[in-house]
């Protein structure tokens, strides 16, 4: 499987539904003291979505904002802080401490965030444009 089907679904309409829905199902179960249930909630809908998107043609997405942008601007470090970021929120909703959830969440928003930092998270095109008045001392 390569890598760019792996970032394309994880922009797909019913991925990220799934995946939302499922994060915030299980943070309600956690809290509730439902362990199984909420980790089996959390892990279980975003793997089937995930099985289903990847055995169809994402090359669709690419030419997407979403898609453009994931491609560009999801390396494995971002990858990694949302990962971070969901653990969190299920270990604070587990400690039913909202502070921790809200760190969790912010985390994950950081992770999606990564391309914003830069220049380069502008749509494609429009850098060009920006670095050619740039050179020209516009």
């Amino acid at each position: 499987m390569d890598n760019r089907a792996l970032l394309l679904h994880q922009v797909h309409p019913a991925k990220l539904g799934t995946d939302i829905t499922a994060e915030v199902a299980s943070c309600i179960l956690l809290w509730r003291r439902k362990p199984t249930a909420g980790i089996l909630t959390r892990l279980i809908p975003p793997a089937i979505a995930s099985a289903l998107l990847l055995r169809g043609n994402l090359e669709p997405l690419a030419q997407t904002a979403r898609g453009r942008y994931v491609l560009a601007h999801m390396p494995p470090a971002a990858q990694g802080i949302r990962a971070a970021g969901d653990v969190l929120t299920a270990f604070g909703s587990w400690r039913r401490s909202a502070p921790t959830i809200l760190a969790g969440a912010t985390m994950i928003a950081a992770g999606w965030s990564f391309g914003l930092r830069s220049r380069k998270a502008l749509p494609v095109g429009r850098h060009r444009r920006l670095d050619a008045r740039t050179a020209s001392g516009s």
